[in-house]
């Protein structure tokens, strides 16, 4: 048996357990019934035994009787009881028939019997208490006579307030409990169909709950469960389950990137959440939250319900950056070495052909900026790398016909900024700016007008100390509607590149806001477009 049980699925066991627990349930409320069934019968013979015996005791025949008998009684005994019995016995066994009474009997104040069920019985001593009736009062009580056990009632007849003669009225204990079987038989019938009833409730619970856990044992749910655990928190990524816009579940890692803290669950729609969150629940792709970047991803599980995975890619996006920024600087040295590369060919090839001047005017070509930055990258104990990337920036342009002009208020140095931070946003704002100008400069060529190309870069720092990047073309500018989705990750008017497109802006503003700045979108006094970047020193309140 111990066996089975072990060996049962979950369904079994329920099964079981729930038709024993209807099976003792029907059997306790059976007995209870039983009980009940007899102390009601008992109250209600013991109520109708008393109102006939009194109805009885009331009536001129039976009064009258027993009061001619009292009479003789002292003189003639025998004759008086014969002439009771001959006055009153027909009429009460008419009674006794009529009623659900098993017998009357009409007495002698000393219990001498004028009337009885069986005639041979009549004169003799009656059987059971008559004190309470001698003294005026009606009372019941069970008690075996002739007949059996009975519930019976006792009570005097009198005549001119002197106890003549006694009624006794009175059903067989054996009828109270056939009758107690009768009603019984209806209960228990009615008992049993809301059993089976229930058994079969429980049952069609059982075998969906079978098909619902393919036939397990609670143990196997039990390691189901606690390996469904295990893994749920300790995976990286934040899962999250949805349904009817409700948070059901949320494993640790999703609640520390959403800070949800211990919040309880469900989370419902209407619930107060850190901000950001209610973002992430309702959107898909990358989203930023609390400083950090999150790639959502939505499956629909059907019914309502959900699944979200959650990674965070604030450290990729770093890293990336990174990247961006060394490629930035990268291309641009590339550039300046190309750009000089060909200058010294031409001036090498010019001093052989005997052309000083020329040459002597092609190399000093554009040396103004080309000083200014030089001296920076030279002079620039702390961090050359931002000289070196718009001196590169500036070979870049020229190449691609763009006039560069910088404009710089600071002192050398990134004044305390990740150099690949600065790089990050500089180049990428100069690169956009380029491409800009370059474009525009292109279109008009090719319609047969002249644009001039140009961009700006104005480095300075506002009145609180905050450092100001300011970047401005000649480009076509960009519509104000389209100013706030320029900054999204994959956003671009361009056509994809072998690195694809869009993520330029996306990584100036990301790194803007990590350092608890801001950038602006504008359109420049005379056309073209003006990015705006404004970033405090580090270690001061912006």
């Amino acid at each position: 048996m111990l066996r089975w049980w072990r060996d049962a699925s979950i369904a079994t066991r329920v099964f079981a357990q729930t038709a024993t627990m209807l099976l003792l349930a029907g059997l306790g409320a059976f007995a209870l019934l039983a009980a009940d069934a007899q102390q009601v019968l008992d109250r209600e013979a013991a109520s109708t035994s008393s109102e006939l015996a009194q109805a009885i005791a009331a009536t001129p025949t039976v009064r009258e009787a027993a009061a001619a008998a009292f009479e003789a009684y002292p003189r003639d005994r025998d004759g008086a009881v014969r002439a009771a019995s001959e006055a009153m016995q027909d009429y009460v066994q008419g009674v006794t028939e009529a009623t659900r009474l098993d017998f009357i009997t009409v007495m002698h104040p000393d219990g001498t019997r004028y009337t009885h069920p069986d005639p041979d019985r009549i004169g003799g001593a009656f059987l059971g208490s008559r004190g309470p009736a001698l003294e005026g009062r009606t009372f019941t009580e069970v008690y075996e006579g002739t007949l059996g056990p009975s519930v019976r009632a006792v009570t005097p007849i009198e005549v001119d307030g002197e106890v003549v003669g006694l009624v006794a009225a009175g059903v067989t204990v054996e009828r109270v409990g056939t009758l107690v079987v009768q009603r019984l038989l209806v209960v228990g019938a009615l008992l049993v169909a809301a059993l089976v009833l229930a058994a079969l409730g429980a049952w069609v619970l059982a075998r969906r709950l079978d098909r619902a856990t393919g036939g397990r044992r609670p143990e196997d749910l039990a390691r189901l469960f606690d390996a469904h655990e295990a893994v749920l928190h300790s995976v990286d990524d934040g899962l999250v389950l949805v349904e009817q816009g409700s948070v059901v579940l949320a494993n640790d890692r999703a609640r520390s990137l959403l800070a949800l803290g211990d919040l309880p669950l469900p989370i419902v729609p209407e619930a107060s959440l850190p901000p950001g969150v209610r973002r992430v629940l309702e959107g898909e792709g990358q989203v930023r939250v609390r400083g950090r970047w999150l790639v959502v991803e939505r499956h629909e599980a059907g019914s309502g319900r959900t699944t979200l995975t959650i990674r965070d890619r604030t450290e990729l996006q770093r890293m990336t950056g990174e990247l961006d920024a060394v490629r930035q600087l990268a291309s641009a040295l590339r550039a300046q070495t190309h750009e000089f590369g060909n200058r010294m060919h031409t001036v090498a090839t010019l001093i052989e052909l005997g052309e000083s001047a020329r040459a002597v005017e092609v190399a000093t070509a554009g040396r103004a900026l080309g000083q200014r930055l030089a001296d920076r990258v030279v002079g620039d104990d702390e961090e050359p790398v931002i000289a070196a990337l718009l001196l590169g920036k500036a070979a870049e342009a020229h190449e691609r016909g763009v006039e560069m002009h910088v404009e710089t208020h600071l002192e050398p140095g990134t004044h305390g900024i990740d150099p690949v931070d600065f790089v990050s946003m500089l180049g990428n704002l100069v690169d956009n700016a380029i491409d800009a100008a370059a474009d525009r400069a292109g279109a008009a060529i090719g319609s047969g007008t002249e644009a001039s190309a140009w961009v700006e870069v104005y480095l300075d720092e506002d009145e609180e100390g905050q450092i100001v990047l300011q970047v401005t073309d000649s480009g076509a500018g960009l519509p104000e509607a389209q100013r706030d989705a320029a900054f999204g990750a994959g956003w671009s008017t361009k056509p994809p590149g072998p690195h694809g497109r869009g993520f330029g802006l996306s990584i100036v503003r990301e790194t803007v806001e990590r350092l608890g700045g801001t950038v602006e979108l504008g359109a420049a006094e005379h056309g073209g477009a003006v990015a705006t970047v404004v970033v405090p020193r580090p270690g001061v309140a912006a």
